[in-house]
């Protein structure tokens, strides 16, 4: 696994509401710095789980919203 460090990072969740889609989920995650751009995709039939923690140097705890 690789730690990529980068100025920008945006998360895209599209729900496919059109007629037979290939999947129920398109995941995009696009990440910027001056010298990279990076694009991944990940397509998913399952509604995407989404967590934000934080980690304070000796736990890492839920913040603001875990959503199922």
């Amino acid at each position: 696994m690789a730690i990529i460090k980068t100025d920008k990072i945006e998360i895209e969740i599209q729900k496919q509401t059109m007629d037979k889609p290939g999947s129920n989920y398109l995941i995009l995650v696009k990440s910027e710095d001056t010298n990279n751009n990076l694009l991944k995709l990940f397509t998913s039939n399952k509604k995407p789980i989404i967590k934000f923690t934080e980690d304070n140097g000796n736990i890492v705890k839920n913040n603001f919203f875990c959503k199922r």
